[in-house]
């Protein structure tokens, strides 16, 4: 049985956002004075490429079989993943931190109930995942 192709493009999507922000951690992290700087905040794009990979593998391990797909399953794995990624993204971006309930500078509750939502929608996705591989009947060996 192989994973369902819609999930195996999303897991690596997650790890292609995982190894472009690497890079961006990267030359944010060369001095101001360097042509190869990038604005950004290493710690915050170092969180998202950590997200992105570990969204990726986890997305990747649990793909259900091609034969148990479900759109529901996938369209509630990609909102979540494009959610939680895009308010790690802005972080990174602008140094909001999406953890801050009350922020005078507005935008910061959005940030945060992104970040939450996307979180939520994702382990959501995933607990289904687990369960649709823990009912699946075992595989038959080929003769």
């Amino acid at each position: 049985m192989s994973a369902d192709r819609a999930f195996v493009r999303l897991a690596l999507a997650c790890l292609a956002v995982g190894a472009l922000s690497s890079v961006w951690e990267f030359v944010a992290l060369q001095p101001p004075s360097s042509p190869w700087h990038l604005a950004g905040y290493p710690v915050a794009v170092a969180r998202l490429s950590m997200h992105a990979f570990v969204t990726g593998l986890v997305t990747l391990g649990l793909a259900p079989p091609a034969s148990q797909a479900r759109r529901a399953l996938l369209a509630l794995a990609a909102i979540g993943a494009a959610l939680a990624l895009g308010a790690h993204a802005l972080t990174a971006a602008t140094a909001w931190r999406g953890v801050v309930i009350h922020d005078a500078r507005g935008g910061s509750l959005a940030l945060l109930t992104a970040r939450v939502l996307g979180g939520a929608l994702q382990l959501s996705a995933f607990a289904w995942a687990l369960r649709l591989r823990w009912s699946a009947p075992p595989p038959t060996p080929a003769a």
